[in-house]
């Protein structure tokens, strides 16, 4: 077997798990960490030990990395060494090394008593900062040091400040290492696409029109290799793909995509060793974890799709941005693994220089209900050990929405929560299955909870939501059925899906996920069959209102798809919805989209009706009296509005507004200027201004004034 810059720390990391210290080791890509360290802690545990786990933030890289550990130990994938992730697992009872997810091994310290059969963790690429790395990295350490003492830990890590995560880890063996990689000459190249139009601003040029200008010039070198390319997005790659493939100048190469949402067969393909040249087209993805041998060009655009919530809005907003110096090092080093390369970025070296030094950790960003509801199930609400301390913000906004589902009180999980945790899904999904139950539409609610919390399902070109649609649908989930169920039809061929605009992969794991949560809560029965909104719709409409009462919305006319929102925001409902038109409505999905007007778009719509409301949130319906100035009018009209969440249902004007309401409004209007009177003038002015005076100097006059009260 060849050697890696890694073997060089084996000693020193077997000896420290001997002391039984935690382990931290930085260790750039390309000196073996991911697939030599988990060998070199299963032979040092020696027979009879229990699972070494290896966590990847990343379901890509699981699979990808335990199929090649399982070769090059000479065993087959599911033997000595597994696999673990959504909806997918090789394993079996003489697996000893398991790659799995982090969102996975958060589960296990859910459900497992002090993680009984495991003996080791590791944490890759632990640079990557997702939340639920963190978590569980603060869980393992927290284990650690109470009821096992002897559970394993190494933390390694490509580009990381060490110093708070030594410190965090304590007491802890710190272990350094280089990589095995051939120089790489990095270019600047900012584009030179942008061109000005008729006497206009330039407009900004399409990534893969800049991307083919930078290939095109490197081919005509007669580059050797393949070439491997950065873009942010799915919609980006598979433009790119596209161009790439219809111009004669890429024949003899195989231009093939990469990205998490791929079948895994295809995801194979783009890694595969040996094979013609290819041109590897790939989301960031391709940045850590998996490897890419042969690679002597990298193509970089310097950006990610980063998803963000809103704790003020309560939403995430989808935004392509900058990566940073971290990020654009590790794509680099794709090119210098077999040989010499170079990395072309395709921005300045003034932009580069302005880029923060790591990646944002996504505790910073991310939407912590799910977290925050483990936590208090678990007792550590109150006194959790954060590595990195998220937002207070974000914080109080996450313990709001759970007091609001009936999943905690104060920093104790409810019964309810207690139920709610159980279910492999987020907080408000899992309360929606519970009211599924209760409302004797389960089967509607796990698909609708299994919809929401996978990839979407229509893929972006093709047909859409609205092919599917029938007359009378009063729910975007029953168009999401019948496309599944075509999908289950077609027997989940992704050549015969895609002709429905359907992702493949995404519909089997929408089945996959049906099964999964209808097991957790006791519905071992299910079947797709069984799903019927059509006979639902108003018993799937209260059990979805129970989960999303704050977000429900009413169109703001009756041609326009522009939306309020409960909470006192606005939306843009999607065209193809079966709300389209309904005075009323809940979306279960609400998030921004970037663009020149950054639409907050409404989808996974479900029309309700308003008695609903009374029925299933007594007393928080309101009524209240107020009064507005009518422009077009020229006068101050009385309202009388009915409101839930601060959105108002109904509104009535009357003419008979309230007189010291309306005198108000009229007084604010004319001091800020907004509201000029007739026949108000400067002697007017002038007058007020003697009276006024006067009313001060005399007051023995009692004369009324017009200043301040």
């Amino acid at each position: 077997m060849a050697s890696f810059p890694v073997d060089q720390v084996q000693t020193d990391l077997v000896a420290a798990l001997a002391s039984n210290q935690a382990v931290l080791l930085k260790a750039p890509t390309g000196s073996g960490k991911s697939t030599r360290v988990p060998g070199f802690v299963l032979d040092a545990l020696g027979p009879g030990a229990g699972l070494v786990l290896v966590v990847q933030p990343r379901r890509i890289a699981a699979r990808l990395l335990a199929g090649f550990v399982a070769q090059q130990r000479g065993g087959a994938l599911g033997g000595e060494v597994g696999y673990a992730v959504k909806m997918d697992q090789k394993r079996s009872r003489g697996t000893r090394i398991l790659y799995l997810t982090d969102g996975l091994l958060q589960r296990w310290l859910m459900d497992r008593d002090g993680l009984s059969g495991v003996s080791a963790i590791i944490f890759d690429e632990f640079h990557e900062r997702r939340l639920p790395t963190d978590l569980a990295l603060a869980r393992s350490v927290a284990l650690k040091r109470s009821e096992r003492p002897d559970l394993k830990l190494i933390v390694m890590s490509a580009t990381l400040d060490l110093g708070d995560l030594e410190s965090f880890l304590a007491p802890c063996t710190v272990l350094k290492t280089e990589g095995r990689t051939f120089p790489v000459t990095t270019e600047f190249r900012a584009s030179s696409l942008s061109k000005p139009r008729g006497g206009r601003p330039a407009l900004p040029p399409k990534i893969w029109d800049v991307i083919a200008e930078s290939l095109k010039r490197e081919l005509k070198a007669d580059l050797s290799g393949h070439v491997l390319i950065f873009l942010p997005g799915v919609y980006e790659i598979q433009r790119t793909c596209e161009m790439l493939s219809q111009v004669g100048w890429t024949e003899g190469r195989e231009v093939l995509p990469l990205y998490s949402s791929l079948p895994p067969a295809a995801q194979a393909r783009a890694v595969a060793a040996g094979g013609r040249p290819r041109i590897i087209v790939a989301t960031n993805v391709a940045e850590t974890s998996v490897t890419i041998d042969g690679v002597t060009l990298v193509i970089d655009s310097g950006l990610a799709k980063i998803s963000r919530f809103d704790p003020r809005r309560g939403f995430d907003s989808l935004a392509t941005q900058k990566i940073s110096k971290a990020a654009a090092k590790q794509r680099a080093g794709r090119a210098g693994r077999t040989a010499p390369g170079r990395c072309i970025r395709l921005w300045s070296k003034t932009d580069h220089a302005r880029r923060r030094d790591f990646e944002e950790p996504e505790v910073q960003r991310a939407d912590l209900t799910e977290a925050y509801l483990q936590l208090a199930v678990s007792g550590e609400l109150a006194d959790f050990n954060w590595f990195e301390s998220p937002p207070e913000l974000a914080a109080e906004r996450a313990l709001s929405e759970l007091e609001w589902l009936g999943a905690i009180e104060g920093s104790e999980a409810t019964p309810l929560g207690e139920e709610m945790s159980k279910l492999p899904v987020h907080p408000r999904l899992a309360r929606l299955v519970i009211a599924g139950k209760v409302h004797g539409c389960l089967a509607e609610c796990l698909f609708a909870a299994a919809v929401l919390q996978g990839e979407p399902l229509f893929r972006r070109k093709g047909p859409g939501r609205e092919d599917f649609r029938s007359e009378g649908d009063l729910s975007d989930f029953a168009a999401d059925h019948l496309a599944v169920s075509t999908a289950v039809r077609e027997r989940f061929d992704p050549r015969s899906c895609e002709r429905y605009g359907i992702s493949a992969r995404a519909a089997r794991e929408i089945v996959q996920s049906c099964e999964q949560i209808g097991r957790a809560v006791g519905a071992l029965d299910f079947f797709l069959e069984d799903v019927r909104f059509n006979r639902t719709q108003e018993e799937f409409g209260k059990a979805l209102l129970t989960a999303y009462a704050d977000r429900l919305a009413v169109p703001m006319s009756a041609t326009t798809l522009s939306c309020r929102v409960s909470g006192r925001r606005n939306g843009q409902l999607e065209k193809d919805s079966a709300a389209k038109g309904a005075d009323l409505f809940v979306a279960t999905e609400m998030i921004e989209i970037e663009g020149r007007d950054r639409a907050v778009k409404l989808g996974g719509c479900t029309v309700i009706e308003r008695d609903w409301l009374d029925e299933l949130f007594p007393g928080k319906t309101e009524r209240r009296s107020t009064a507005v100035y009518d422009e077009r009018r020229r006068r101050v009209i009385g309202l009388e509005e009915v409101t839930f969440g601060g959105l108002v249902l109904e509104s009535k004007e009357s003419l008979d507004a309230d007189p010291a309401t309306a005198a108000e409004l009229l007084a604010q209007r004319v001091m800020c200027g907004e509201l000029v009177l007739k026949k108000w003038s400067e002697p007017v002015e002038q007058w007020i201004a003697r009276v006024d005076s006067l009313a001060r100097w005399m007051p023995e006059l009692e004369l009324p004034g017009f200043g301040p009260a």
